[in-house]
C-alpha cells in the first residue's frame, strides 16, 4: 500500500486555553497503554494520532545459524508458495558407559533409534534416508550455518525407506512427550568395528577419545519430494550395539548417544542441520542475499520462514510527511503485522524479531553479528510473540520512530525475521530449529503513531 491516513486531532481548539492547566494535573501520569490514549505535556503542542500503511516485500538473506540445535531436522517438505525444503543432519555420537565386550563376544545387531517429536508436511508419503560416516570432526566451537558441510566417506552405511507414523503420547526417559521412533538396523560391518574397540580403553570409555575415532554421521535425505520434515530429538535418539558372549545367557548392549550431558559435563552439541530450499513460482527469483519481491506481485502477501532465509522487508516511505518542517515528539508508536487468513497454527512461527537493514534489503551487521533493535525499555532483542486472538505480531517502536524522525537514524527500512537470539555478550544471530513460516497480509501491515509537534523556543 502507498497511502497515508489523515491526521486525527486529539485536542479540539476550544480546549487549548486549558492545555497548561490540564498539563499540570496529568504530567506525572504513566505513558498511554495503547495508541490513541490521551497524553499531554507542557513541552509540546497539539497531539495527533496517525496510522501509516507500509510497503513490504519478501526478501532472501543468508547466514542462518543451525549449529548446536535442539532438533535434528530430517526429510523433505513442500509448500505450494514457498516450494521444497529438504534437510540433512550432521551429528556426532558417543557412549557414556564403557564398552565391556570380549574377544569372543558375538555381535547380535546395531540398531538406530531416531525419536521424532514434531513434523511438517505429509506423514503418509514414503521417503528414504542415506547414512554416511563423517571423515572430518565436528566442533562445538564452530558456527555452523544451513549451507555448511563437513567431509564424509562416500561408502554408504545404510539406506532406509520408511513411512512415518503419526505422533502419540508416551513417556520417554521419564518425560511425557508426543513422539514416535524411526527404527532400523545398521550394517554389521560397522557393528563389528565398534565391538572390537574393547581393546582400546580410551575409545571403549567413550567421550572425546571415541569421537576422535568415530567422527559422527551424515544422514542425508535421499530426494526432494512432497513428504514430511521430521524433528528428531538429540536427547532421546541413540544407536545401540547388541551382543552376547558364548555360554552366557545374558544379553548385553551399549548406547551411543547424539546428546550427552550430566552434572559434571556440559551438553555435547556438535551437530547441525543442512537445510536446502528449492523455491517455486515468483519466489524462485530469490536467488542471492538481498533479492526481493514486492508484495504487489505476490497477491499482497509476504513471508517469513525459519531455516530458509525468507524474511519480510518493511519500508516507511511516508514517515517524513508527518514531520514536515516541524519538530516532533513521539509519545507512542507501534508496528503491527497481521497473518493471512486461515493459518495452520501448527506451522506458524511463534516469534518474530525486528532488525536493521542496510538499504539494500540485507541485514546490517557489526562485530557482534546482526544489528538488532533493542526492545523498548529493556536490553533484549526487539521481538514480538504471535497473538492467536488478533492474528497479529505487535512491536513497540517508540524510540526507533523518534530516532528516524529526528534524523539520528537513517530510514533504510527494517527486516522482519524469525526470532533473534543474543547471548550475554550481545552476539546476535538467527538460529533455525524448523522451517515454520508465517504468511503476512501486506494490506494490514501498519504503523500506529501518537505524536506531538514541539513548540520551538523563540
Amino acid at each position: 500500500m502507498t497511502s497515508i491516513s489523515s491526521k486525527k486531532l486529539t485536542l479540539r481548539w476550544p480546549a487549548l486555553k486549558w492545555l497548561v492547566i490540564i498539563s499540570l494535573f496529568l504530567s506525572s501520569c504513566d505513558d498511554p497503554k495503547e495508541i490513541g490514549s490521551d497524553l499531554f505535556s507542557v513541552e509540546v503542542g497539539l497531539n495527533y494520532t496517525d496510522t501509516l500503511t507500509v510497503n513490504s516485500s519478501t526478501v532472501l538473506i543468508d547466514s542462518i545459524y543451525t549449529g548446536a540445535n535442539n532438533s535434528l531436522l530430517l526429510g523433505s517438505y513442500f509448500h505450494p508458495e514457498l516450494g521444497y525444503v529438504t534437510s540433512d543432519v550432521f551429528a556426532q555420537i558417543a557412549n557414556a558407559d564403557t564398552l565391556n565386550s570380549k574377544e569372543n563376544s558375538i555381535l547380535d545387531s546395531l540398531k538406530m533409534s531416531l525419536v521424532y517429536t514434531n513434523f511438517q508436511g505429509d506423514l503418509t508419503q514414503p521417503q528414504s534416508i542415506n547414512v554416511y560416516r563423517l571423515k572430518d570432526s565436528l566442533s562445538r566451537s564452530i558456527n555452523y550455518f544451513t549451507n555448511s558441510t563437513v567431509a564424509y566417506f562416500p561408502e554408504l552405511l545404510k539406506t532406509h525407506t520408511f513411512t512415518p507414523k503419526p505422533l502419540y503420547a508416551k513417556s520417554v526417559n521419564g518425560d511425557s512427550v508426543q513422539y514416535d521412533t524411526l527404527k532400523f538396523h545398521m550394517g554389521l560391518a560397522l557393528g563389528k568395528e565398534l565391538i572390537s574397540k574393547y581393546k582400546d580403553k580410551a575409545i571403549s570409555g567413550g567421550g572425546s577419545s571415541f569421537r576422535d575415532f568415530f567422527k559422527g554421521f551424515y544422514i542425508q535425505t535421499a530426494e526432494t519430494k512432497k513428504a514430511a520434515l521430521l524433528n528428531f530429538s538429540p536427547a532421546y535418539s541413540k544407536m545401540t550395539l547388541h551382543w552376547h558372549n558364548p555360554g552366557d545367557t545374558l544379553k548385553y548392549f551399549l548406547n551411543y548417544y547424539f546428546s550427552l550431558s550430566n552434572t559434571y559435563t556440559p551438553e555435547f552439541n556438535a551437530r547441525f542441520n543442512q537445510i536446502k530450499s528449492k523455491k517455486v513460482g515468483l519466489l524462485a527469483n530469490l536467488v542471492k542475499s538481498g533479492d526481493k519481491i514486492s508484495s504487489l506481485k505476490t497477491n499482497n502477501t509476504t513471508y517469513v520462514q525459519s531455516g530458509t532465509g525468507i524474511v519480510t522487508k518493511i519500508d516507511l516511505p511516508y514517515l517524513t510527511k508527518l514531520k514536515g518542517n516541524n519538530d516532533i515528539a513521539v509519545n507512542k508508536a507501534e508496528l503491527v503485522f497481521q497473518g493471512a487468513d486461515n493459518l495452520d497454527l501448527g506451522q506458524t512461527i511463534g516469534q518474530l524479531s525486528l532488525i536493521e537493514s542496510d538499504g539494500s534489503s540485507r541485514p546490517l551487521r557489526n562485530t557482534y553479528g546482526l544489528k538488532y533493535f533493542v526492545a523498548e525499555g529493556a536490553a533484549g532483542v526487539q521481538t514480538a510473540t504471535y497473538n492467536s486472538f488478533t492474528n497479529t505480531y505487535s512491536f513497540n517502536v517508540t524510540t526507533i520512530m523518534q530516532a528516524l524522525l529526528t534524523g539520528n537514524k537513517a530510514n533504510l527500512g527494517f527486516l522482519l525475521t524469525p526470532a533473534i537470539s543474543a547471548d550475554a555478550s550481545g552476539n546476535a544471530k538467527i538460529s533455525s530449529e524448523s522451517v515454520r513460516f508465517i504468511p503476512l497480509n501486506a494490506l494490514k501491515a501498519k504503523l500506529k503513531i501518537y505524536y506531538s509537534y514541539i513548540a520551538k523556543a523563540k
